[in-house]
Order: C-alpha cells, then structure tokens, then sequence
C-alpha cells in the first residue's frame, strides 16, 4: 500500500498524503485518480482528485487541471473505467 502514496504539496508548500486509485490514458494523456488519505484516520476521502501528467521521465510531473472541459471529460473517463471495473467483479 505505501508503494500507492504519493505526497503532494499545495501552493502554500503544505504536504498533503493521496492513494494512488488509479493511472489511465484519455485523448493521448495520462492521467491520475487520486484519493486524499485523512491524516490520523484508517478512512480515505470520498473525493476523487483527477490531475495529469505532463513532461516525461526525470521531468514527469503531476499538474491540476485548470480546464473544466478536460477536467470534467477525465472525471467522466475515470467514472466509467471505474464502473466498468465493478461490473467485472460482479
């Protein structure tokens, strides 16, 4: 589980814990689904934090989205990945 944590910091430098969810490709990017992990708590937060990828290797790094239109066209990418995995597992 550690190997899924990522530690993130806001634009005040305030580090902040997210769970890996899950990593996919969308229109040619790659994208992170991201849950905050509630310091002091054994509960995750219910809210999906969608950022993605950009550079490569060494300069790879994670950026929010300021664009709604993709922002909301990842979100509904990741919601239907994710309920395309439940349906397998039923």
């Amino acid at each position: 589980m550690e190997d899924n944590i990522l530690i993130l910091e806001d634009e005040q430098g305030n580090p902040a814990e997210f769970m890996v969810y899950d990593v996919y490709e969308f229109n040619g990017k790659t994208y992170f689904a991201l849950i905050e992990v509630i310091e002091g708590s054994t509960e995750e937060s219910d809210e999906v934090v969608i950022m993605r990828v950009e550079g490569e290797g060494d300069d790879a790094e994670l950026i929010s989205i300021d664009d709604e239109a993709e922002l909301q066209a990842a979100f509904d990418e990741f919601v239907r990945r994710d309920e395309e995995f439940d349906e397998e597992d039923n």
